[in-house]
């Protein structure tokens, strides 16, 4: 693997780092537990594992789910590894990407991750005889999926058995009191960073502008004008100043100066109005 693989199948050999999904497939498989996508992952964690056993490997992933069987293959390659495998997910993780971090041994999740915990098939079709025999296996393959949950967690098979009968969406911070993963990862306080937004954001308002503006939205959308009175808000960026732009000042921590509420708003004619 080289560099190129990073773009071409979301591979950082460099960094041991494994962005899940196939980058070369259609924008409705991307990121799905698929086979092809699961076996470069596979190939990825046994070339990095004969390299140095030792050393962590990460997988980045958000996926809305995909083949079960595909799953089966990568959660075993994950057990199987002498490496520590970290799980880092954002935005959705759904169905099999679940049972993918619920087996990794750290699992982080970015703060507004939403999951989606459920059985693991949503359909299949055949004659009678092939339905009997593919629900046999289906009941056989979900009552795996619950004890891995349950060996993953701090919750009981039973719950978990119970919980996927419907689609559950539940947030990170629900995922972590569950004990399904092990920390969520919080934003930073970006006020060193967002010294030009404070700026931009602290100018003065035209009062007169601003409303005709906001008329126009709600027009544009066909619903009735806003009723109440527009009310300026500027938001406040707490400062950690180990996050700096080179050669620019740090601000002082928790100073980010603001202009009182009632001096941003500027009359029709450019007048003050308190």
């Amino acid at each position: 693997m080289n560099n190129d693989s990073l773009y071409l199948h979301g591979i950082d050999e460099k960094n041991r780092r494994i962005y899940f999904g196939d980058n070369n497939s259609s924008a409705e498989d991307h990121g799905d537990i698929s086979i092809a996508s699961v076996s470069k992952a596979v190939m990825a964690i046994q070339k990095m594992s004969t390299d140095n056993p030792k050393k962590p490997i990460e997988i980045h992933m958000t996926s809305p789910g995909g083949d079960p069987y595909a799953l089966l293959y990568l959660m075993d390659v994950i057990l199987s590894t002498p490496c520590q495998i970290k799980f880092f997910g954002g935005g959705q993780i759904s169905s099999s990407a679940t049972w993918v971090m619920a087996v990794c041994d750290q699992r982080f999740l970015y703060k507004h991750t939403r999951l989606c915990i459920h059985n693991g098939f949503d359909s299949f079709d055949g004659n009678v005889t092939d339905l009997k025999i593919k629900m046999k296996e289906v009941l056989g393959h979900q009552t795996s999926l619950e004890k891995i949950y349950a060996e993953n967690s701090r919750m009981s098979e039973k719950f978990w058995s119970d919980i996927c009968k419907r689609d559950l969406w539940i947030t990170a911070e629900e995922c972590l009191t569950l004990g399904l993963c092990d920390k969520v990862v919080e934003p930073l306080k970006r006020g060193n960073l967002r010294q030009a937004r404070q700026k931009a954001l602290n100018t003065k308002v035209n009062k007169a502008k601003l409303n005709k503006l906001v008329k126009t939205l709600f027009e544009r959308i066909e619903l009735p004008t806003l009723a109440q009175e527009i009310v300026i808000h500027v938001p406040k960026d707490e400062v950690d100043n180990t996050l700096v732009v080179e050669n620019q000042e740090p601000l002082p921590e928790n100073s980010v100066e603001q202009i009182p509420q009632a001096q941003q708003i500027e009359g029709e004619n450019g007048n003050k109005t308190e």
